[in-house]
């Protein structure tokens, strides 16, 4: 089968064709008649009463965010699209997965497509679901299953270095979610260990066609593949015997705190016409499929461009939350610019003791004095905290880590999805999110931002000595740290070699 992708659009040889012509693919494309569907009633009901606006609800619970993607699974009627980065073989994985054949099994149609990045370790998984004639898995920019990976990565890497991040759910082409949340434990605060602090937006309104439109372009376009090719290379069980083994799995967890949360809250509010839904004029930004074939790096993608323009134009406050905060010169001298006109300009982000990729905080933090003497406020998240959602869910022991990736210009437009503040985002990976035009939503996200930042993170600040200091409140009293606070010697030096290396471009 040789490297699927590799060369797709060149010249090959006859003789060497077999070994590289990519398998045949039905081209499909969301159904567009769902407005007789139990979620098309309840949505024409609100879009009436609402013309010209969508409807939009925060996600900001992870275990809500999760309930709310399984009871939209078990009333979709007639085609579900997930797209996202990463799905694991956990908790939640298994409880969407058994729900989606659930629905498969009722006629849903559904559509799985999946970045090919970290999906090898569920590859027995996703295809086996795949041989459900109502469901179909595709990979995005695939890499081949003959070889070992790493030796993949480095042969093809100009290639196989760029990833889809986008992250979707679509029911019944009438209700969307988008933001930055996978499907994994730790994104829905269900793991106990590790918990990611997320924001997604519950959708409606003509944003759900657009994100549909995207999704379609997506899934037809040349990098997405059927993950059954890899049939020959991967061992995976028929799908009543696989679906038998995640029934055995959920039954095994069943002191999760989570399985007792309930699912059906926000569905049944959602169909009943109860849901808070916040009326707002919104626009889906979406970076186009073929950024992972662009030679030229520095070109600006649709996202780049959106959410550059829509942060320079803050007249007075403009709040950045990105997990990965890479600005690199260009970016201080933007945010500077801002600075300088008066604009006040937040930017938070994981410190060294929360952060998941120490890799990409040994570059991150060769910028935070840079940052500090232009006037940027910076704040680094606590990775052990009382966030007041949390704890009483995930457990008081749980490290967070911050995964949210937002922008708030002067508490009147928020823009929230998949793009973080670094150099993957705007030039290597596909990126998406929503800009939503809503006074209520950004100031409730505004405050409580700013509100909670004196509990849940460090205050960065320069001593007059130029060195960096951490402020932060501990019982009430207010505590100073000279070095990166919950890190060990042995961690800070690590670090610290690692921001030697000639990385900066991948972060």
């Amino acid at each position: 089968m040789g490297m699927l992708s590799t060369l797709i659009g060149t010249r090959v040889p006859e003789k060497y064709r077999k070994y590289f012509d990519l398998p045949k693919r039905e081209p499909s494309w969301s159904i567009t008649a769902t407005d007789d569907t139990a979620l098309g009633r309840a949505c024409r009901l609100w879009l009436e009463q609402h013309p010209h606006l969508c409807g939009v609800y925060r996600l900001d619970v992870g275990l809500d965010a999760l309930a709310v993607r399984l009871g939209l699974i078990e009333r979709a009627e007639r085609s579900i699209d997930i797209q996202s980065y990463l799905i694991r073989d956990d908790l939640s994985g298994n409880l969407i997965v058994m729900r989606l054949i659930e629905a498969a099994d009722r006629g849903v149609r559904v559509r799985l497509l999946m970045d090919d990045a970290l999906t090898e370790p569920i590859d027995s998984g996703l295809v086996a679901i795949s041989n459900h004639p109502n469901i179909e898995v595709r990979v995005f920019n695939p890499f081949p299953r003959r070889r070992n990976r790493i030796v993949s990565y480095i042969a093809y890497f100009n290639i196989l270095n760029r990833r889809m991040h986008n992250k979707t759910f679509t029911v019944d082409n009438q209700v969307t979610i988008v933001g930055g949340r996978n499907i994994a434990d730790e994104y829905f605060e269900t793991s106990g260990s590790q918990e990611f602090i997320d924001e997604d937006l519950l959708l409606i309104g003509n944003v759900v066609s657009a994100v549909s439109a995207g999704f379609d372009e997506y899934w037809n376009y040349r990098e997405a593949l059927p993950i059954n090719i890899f049939d020959p290379f991967v061992e995976y069980l028929p799908i009543r015997k696989a679906a038998s083994e995640g029934r055995r799995y959920l039954h095994e967890n069943l002191d999760n705190a989570f399985l007792g949360h309930g699912t059906d809250q926000l569905a049944d509010a959602l169909l009943s016409g109860s849901l808070p839904w916040i009326a707002a004029r919104a626009e889906v930004i979406c970076d186009r499929p073929d950024k992972v074939r662009r030679i030229v790096r520095r070109r600006q993608s649709e996202a780049t461009a959106h959410l550059q323009k829509m942060v320079s134009s803050a007249s007075y406050e403009a709040i950045i939350v990105s997990p990965y905060f890479v600005p690199q010169k260009q970016g201080i001298d933007f945010f500077a610019r801002m600075v300088k006109r008066g604009t006040r300009v937040i930017v938070i982000t994981n410190s060294l003791a929360s952060t998941n990729h120490t890799s990409v905080h040994a570059v991150y933090e060769r910028y935070r004095k840079p940052l500090l003497r232009q006037g940027i406020e910076l704040y680094e998240l606590r990775a052990n905290v009382d966030t007041g959602q949390l704890d009483k869910q995930a457990g008081a022991n749980a490290k967070l880590t911050l995964h949210s990736k937002v922008a708030v210009v002067d508490r009147t437009r928020l823009f929230v999805g998949s793009f973080n503040l670094d150099p993957r985002s705007l030039y290597l990976n596909t990126e998406m999110g929503v800009d939503v035009d809503s006074p209520e939503l950004a100031a409730t996200m505004a405050r409580d931002i700013v509100e909670s930042l004196p509990r849940t993170a460090y205050k960065l600040r320069l001593r007059r000595s130029g060195a960096l200091q951490w402020i932060f409140t501990d019982d009430g009293v207010e505590v100073r740290a000279n070095s990166e606070p919950d890190t060990t010697f042995g961690r800070r030096f690590k670090v610290r070699l690692m921001g030697y290396l000639p990385i900066e471009g991948q972060m």
